[in-house]
């Protein structure tokens, strides 16, 4: 038998060129509680190799004291107490936490198991205050043959770092969802219409109360413009679209008519628009979108037409102009914005009732050039500029600038348009103009750009954040599942059954762990724009062959019935194979998931000329409709996912749909509760 004292027993006991086990090979143990390692019991020697030669960070509580032994890769979870630590009693190594841990060591003498994910301690591990830690670790008796215990084997991972990312990631994302709250409590409060397109479909994303109000309160969102809007289409509002975010340069509209259909089935009304479509980029300055901004001007619009036609007539009808003045003043006074006229050379001759109470003054004192005196210093130069223009070539008069009015003395914002009325030969009769108080307006479209950017800088920042921190999760997991994999294989010795079964499980919730990783790494990269496309021609029955042939197992292991067509040889989409395969396997993944046994999934594939269908369709619990576009946002699962213990972080679809988007296509839900659901994948199809 080998004689521990010697140099070759402490090299047995201590193996290894680390150097935890030089340090413990130089420690004099007789002088230690534990005592002489010759007196040490076996089944305490059997752990203390044990624990010399893993990987994993390990520390013993040794003896009555509980006496720290301990390895390589448990100093990082001492910090400054090591080396000090070794040898030394657990109480007086861990004073901030042994209240903390002794009754861990009552529960395992009880008989009980020790175990805890992400256990939270407050220890003092460097110079300075205790510090937050956390730790998944378990606590387990080491037993002599007569059932005493000599020690507690206790691996300890620190998992601090993934903690406090878990907690800057939801911090971060919900500074990215309140940036996106108010940016749309700023939408939905707005007086002027809004909504919010995105990608090159110009896909609603969000409307507002006075948007749907303008078109009839139909149902928008998810749906592209040419899809929600059709008579749009056929107006050149799409193709407008299409310009702004090819160029990324904002479109201003003035006085736009555009046919709606308000009321469903009803002929289409004239409606008359002021409007802006502002686009949107991402980090690298490519357009995402477009946010739709402006105002209904049909009413204001219609009563100044009215103006201008008495004012035609009582220039034509001269006989009878004191009856056309009188009319045309009423109507003046009447319309909800100021209203003006000028001579030819431009020096204002009347003012309305509304436009002399906005300044507090007469009529006589804003009259020829008075009223400029009230006019923004800043303004004044640009408004002149317009106004000598017009002067000089007839053209429309058009020009923002800021008034000061009687109450309060402040400037506020003013639209300001004019228009020549002409004789029969086009010689100018006199300038008719209205201001325009756009004050509320400017001030919405100021907060609206810049929670806009406010929000896009936390989602960018979002995005970024977690696809670093996916990167820095996927490097120990790695690690954790080889290591499994060196045990498991017999590298570090032999492996129970027991033992197989336990690597099995770590290398299950390794996998689990992984994939949920994945998803938030693929969700991170497509919001901030970062993956590429192949996007080529290809055969759907191939891709679809594939799918349908890696999910057959665990539909048959999960007792489903698997039905598919037979899909034509050359029916071809325009996309990005892998892509389009990661959406089907998400979409088959999430009918396995809520499809009880017994039940069926079936796959339906048609085409128009432009387009191809490929639905999945199950008979599984269903979503409740209100949830149907919910499950489509990131982070968000369906109230049925929160019956599954196999749940994920609800990024499959969300992740699902931007793929599909980005290649021309797009992802949508029909359900029913009870009666299962059916996702659709819909792509450009080939020519």
């Amino acid at each position: 038998m080998t004689d521990v004292h010697s140099e070759t027993g402490l090299q047995a006991l201590f193996p290894g060129d680390g150097e935890m086990a030089a340090r413990c090979r130089a420690v004099n143990w007789s002088a230690t509680p534990l005592g002489p390692v010759a007196d040490w019991p076996l089944a305490l020697r059997l752990a203390v190799r044990t624990a010399m030669e893993s990987p994993f960070p390990i520390n013993l509580w040794c003896g009555e004291e509980k006496v720290l032994v301990y390895n390589d890769a448990y100093r990082v979870v001492l910090g400054s107490k090591h080396p000090r630590a070794l040898a030394r009693p657990g109480r007086e190594v861990w004073a901030e936490i042994w209240s903390d841990l002794e009754p861990m060591f009552a529960a395992v003498q009880r008989g009980e198991r020790v175990f805890a994910e992400d256990g939270h301690f407050l220890m003092e591990r460097a110079d300075g205050p205790a510090d937050d830690a956390w730790f998944t670790y378990a606590l387990s008796p080491v037993r002599e043959e007569d059932g005493e215990i000599v020690a507690y084997f206790n691996p300890a991972s620190e998992t601090t770092g993934r903690v406090l990312a878990d907690c800057a990631m939801r911090a971060a994302r919900a500074d990215a969802e309140r940036a996106e709250r108010r940016l749309r409590d700023v939408f939905a409060q707005a007086p002027a219409f809004l909504a919010v397109l995105q990608g090159p479909e110009h896909v609603f994303e969000f409307v507002n109360d006075s948007y749907l109000q303008l078109i009839g309160h139909r149902q928008v969102l998810g749906r592209s413009v040419a899809e929600g809007l059709p008579e749009a289409a056929g107006q050149g509002f799409v193709a407008l679209l299409d310009r702004v975010y090819r160029t990324g340069q904002r479109f201003i509209g003035r006085e736009i008519p555009i046919m709606i259909e308000r009321v469903r089935g009803a002929p289409a009304e004239e409606r008359v628009l002021d409007f802006v479509y502002q686009p949107i980029t991402d980090a690298e300055g490519q357009s995402a979108g477009i946010v739709v901004h402006g105002s209904d001007v049909t009413e204001a619009v219609t009563a100044r037409r009215e103006v201008e036609r008495l004012l035609r007539i009582s220039e034509e009808a001269r006989g009878r102009v004191e009856e056309s003045e009188v009319r045309y003043r009423f109507l003046a006074n009447t319309i909800p914005v100021q209203v003006w006229t000028a001579t030819p050379e431009g020096r204002l001759d009347y003012v309305s009732d509304r436009t002399a109470e906005y300044f507090g003054l007469a009529e006589r004192d804003l009259l020829g050039d008075g009223w400029i005196a009230h006019l923004h210093p800043d303004d004044v130069a640009t408004t002149s500029e317009r106004w000598a223009r017009s002067l000089a070539t007839g053209e429309p008069y058009e020009v923002e600038f800021r008034l000061r009015r009687a109450a309060g003395g402040d400037y506020r914002w003013h639209l300001s348009r004019a228009t020549a009325q002409r004789d029969e030969d086009g010689g100018i009769l006199r300038w008719f103009g209205t201001n325009t108080d756009i004050e509320d307006r400017r001030r919405a479209q100021g907060e609206l750009e810049r929670l806009t950017r406010e929000a896009m800088e936390a989602n960018r920042a979002k995005s970024d954040f977690l696809a670093a921190m996916s990167h820095e999760l996927r490097t120990p997991l790695n690690a954790i599942g080889g290591y499994a994999q060196l045990i498991e294989l017999g590298v570090r010795g032999p492996v129970t059954e027991e033992q197989r079964v336990d690597l099995s499980k770590i290398q299950r919730s390794k996998n689990h762990l992984d994939a949920l990783v994945s998803d938030v790494l693929n969700f991170a990269k497509a919001g901030a724009g970062r993956i590429e496309y192949r996007v080529q021609q290809i055969r759907l029955r191939r891709t679809l062959d594939a799918v349908l042939e890696m999910i057959a197992p665990q539909a048959e292991e999960k007792r489903l019935r698997l039905e598919s067509p037979e899909i034509p040889a050359d029916l071809c989409a325009i996309a990005d194979e892998d892509r389009t395969r990661q959406i089907l396997l998400n979409l088959f993944a999430n009918a396995l998931k809520f499809t009880p046994a017994g039940g069926a999934i079936s796959l339906d594939v048609s085409a128009t000329e432009t387009e191809v269908a490929i639905a999945v369709r199950d008979t599984g619990i269903g979503v409740p409709a209100e949830k149907t576009e919910r499950i489509f946002e990131p982070f968000v699962q369906a109230e049925r996912a929160l019956r599954s213990s196999d749940q994920g972080v609800g990024l499959g679809l969300a992740i699902s749909r931007q793929l599909a988007r980005a290649m021309g296509g797009d992802v949508r839900v029909t359900s029913a509760v009870g009666e299962g659901s059916t996702f659709t994948l819909t792509l450009p199809r080939c020519r």
